[in-house]
């Protein structure tokens, strides 16, 4: 099942598996990538409650093993649909018997849309309905499709972060699929400007760790124009695209946690990003689009 939400030129489409957004268009321009399954069959997937790889596909929970699959469980899960207005909708999903196979925790989690006229506003809310500490990692995996106007091409585009930054992101290995925290590679030296180009995800994606800003705009160098995407709550922020496919499209993802390093102890509460809600306590992380 889909909803589709409007006000005034603006439409978007979620899905109810995975409360994905399958489509943002603003006056006829739509910024998603399409979801070929050619080179990638989803558009923004929800990465919870856990983003990327743990080694050797295992962490320890309170001291026993379990296996969670990468990028987590909600992407796959049909998510219970509420169209609370025309340009509202709300998406939750709870944890069951299931989940708990490989994530012991009761947990409500909700993805809920609200399309403004020329924005769109994500927020993710998390809460622990059990008892005691529930550990977590949450992201978001929105792609957008890059090139998006007449006669550029992938590299014509750039990342513009809020802030001058000065970033050295760990190296994906790929056979452990682990980050090499003392294998980093220079992405920004005190500039904004991050340009794209396919040999930058040879190694998967292209992790900013320590990344200031709250924003960063996808922008065109031939007509300055694009998309931006804002974040509250999330701490990071990871761009991906499959490179050797020349793929057509670019992710940009707000990530509290990520895949493994290559110094973790495999604890799942010890994990960078790692995210602690309290017995019944919701905590909340926000995503705004907009076109530029």
């Amino acid at each position: 099942m889909e909803i589709t939400l409007t006000n005034g030129a603006a439409k978007a489409v979620i899905l109810d598996k995975g409360a994905e957004l399958r489509s943002l268009d603003f006056s006829g321009k739509e910024l998603m990538w399409r979801a070929d399954p050619a080179f990638w069959g989803k558009s923004s997937p929800i990465l919870f409650p856990m983003i990327g790889n743990l080694h050797g596909g295992k962490t320890l929970i309170n001291g026993r093993e379990y296996a969670i699959t990468k990028h987590g469980f909600a992407r796959d899960n049909t998510f219970e649909a509420e169209k609370i207005s025309d340009n509202c909708a709300s998406f939750t999903f709870r944890a069951n018997e299931q989940t708990k196979l490989s994530f012991p925790f009761d947990f409500v989690l909700t993805l809920q849309y609200t399309l403004n006229e020329d924005s769109l506003e994500m927020k993710y809310t998390v809460t622990n309905s059990g008892i005691g500490n529930m550990p977590y990692c949450i992201g978001a995996h929105p792609a957008f499709a890059c090139p998006n106007e007449e006669g550029a091409d992938f590299t014509d585009y750039s990342l513009i972060f809020e802030k001058n930054e000065t970033v050295n992101s760990p190296v994906m290995d790929l056979e452990t699929r682990m980050w090499g925290d003392n294998n980093r590679v220079s992405r920004l030296d005190g500039t904004s400007e991050f340009k794209l180009a396919y040999p930058l995800f040879d190694n998967d994606c292209v992790y900013f760790d320590t990344i200031r800003s709250k924003s960063a705009a996808l922008v065109s160098g031939k007509s300055g124009k694009g998309v931006r995407i804002s974040w509250d709550g999330f701490e990071t922020l990871g761009v991906w695209t499959p490179d050797h496919k020349n793929a057509p499209f670019v992710c940009i993802e707000p990530w509290c946690g990520c895949d493994d390093y290559d110094t973790d102890d495999g604890i799942f509460v010890h994990k960078r990003g790692i995210q602690t809600a309290g017995a019944g306590e919701t905590k909340t992380y926000c995503i705004k689009i907009e076109e530029i």
